[in-house]
This record gives C-alpha cells, sequence and structure tokens, in this order.
C-alpha cells in the first residue's frame, strides 16, 4: 500500500508540471532522483536519442548512474541501447550470468552494476529514448514495480513531447540577465 501511494504522488507531482514552465533538465533530474526513492533500485537516468547526433545522456540520479549511461554509450550496447533501438523493455537480472552485452557487462560489473532494467521513452513508434534503473543486487523486479517503471518512462517521454522550449528571444534576455554588470 505505502509504494502505491507513494507512486501516486510521483505521479501527481509531474502531472502538475505538464502545464508549466519547469525546465526540461530539472523536471528529469527531479523525476530520477523520485523514482530511485519509489522503486527497488539504486540508481536511475534518462538517457535520450538525438536524431543524426546519435545517443545522449540527459540525467542521472547520481554520479554511478551517469557513469553506466555514459559505458552504454562508449561500448555501443547495453540494455539502455536495446530499449532506444528496438522500443522494449530490456531486462537484465544478472549481468553476470547474462551474455547479450558482454563489453557492457564485464565493465559494469567491475564497477559494481549487477542488474538493470531499461524502459523505452516512446513517442508513437519512434523511441525518444529510455528510462534505466540500476541495481546492484541480481533478481528481478516484481510485477508492480515494472508496471509503475513503464509509466513512469511514459510520464517522462509524455513531458519530452509537451514541453515548452525556452523562446529565442527569451533564452537572450536570460543569458544577458545572467552576465555580470560592467560597472
Amino acid at each position: 500500500m505505502e509504494f502505491d501511494r507513494q507512486l501516486a504522488d510521483l505521479l501527481g507531482e509531474f502531472a502538475r508540471t505538464l502545464g508549466t514552465d519547469f525546465p526540461i533538465q530539472s523536471i528529469l533530474d527531479h523525476l530520477v532522483a523520485r523514482i530511485v526513492s519509489v522503486l527497488p533500485i539504486g540508481a536511475a537516468g534518462i538517457t535520450l536519442v538525438s536524431p543524426g547526433a546519435g545517443t545522449g545522456h540527459v540525467s542521472a540520479s547520481d554520479s554511478s548512474a551517469s557513469r553506466f549511461a555514459q559505458l552504454q554509450t562508449e561500448v555501443g550496447e547495453g540494455p539502455g541501447v536495446a530499449a532506444r533501438l528496438t522500443g522494449k523493455v530490456i531486462v537484465v537480472c544478472d549481468l553476470r550470468t547474462d551474455d547479450r552485452f558482454p563489453s557492457f557487462a564485464a565493465r559494469a560489473v567491475s564497477g559494481g552494476l549487477i542488474s538493470v532494467f531499461a524502459f523505452p521513452l516512446r513517442r508513437g513508434d519512434s523511441q525518444l529514448g529510455a528510462l534505466e534503473l540500476y541495481r546492484n543486487v541480481a533478481g528481478p523486479l516484481d510485477a508492480g514495480a515494472m508496471i509503475a517503471a513503464q509509466t513512469l518512462a511514459d510520464v517522462a517521454a509524455a513531458y519530452l513531447i509537451n514541453a515548452r522550449p525556452v523562446p529565442t528571444a527569451a533564452r537572450s534576455q536570460l543569458a544577458v540577465a545572467r552576465q555580470p554588470s560592467r560597472s
């Protein structure tokens, strides 16, 4: 019951931000931090696919999530890469025994990672990226956590699709306002 309450609170938080002008980076940073507080994982990250630019790490709950996302990009394989390419949920309950991502697994395990769960961020038939969940223990997530994780990935995708970018004129004004005074 506590899990359901925490998840409902998290979803409510993000539903309220859809109509606001919160910066995308702040929302995604907050989302991954909250995901770690709700799901039985140690770290989380969101990696986006940029047309023509490949993949780009966007948000991480901590330095280990950032390191594991970057590692997948470096070696060109891993659960997050597979979720971004296929649009399917990728579950690796134990990197020490799973043989699908050998280059990633060898380096990730030496860095303390044992299991990874990657959920696609979808826009229709295309992928925006992936929500990646990391744990230092082996084993699956329960069915409720898996459903919650895909729902949270869908929330992140909806936010990215519907977020209002700051207009160019406003960005220029913000840049000027941040410059130190020359008096």
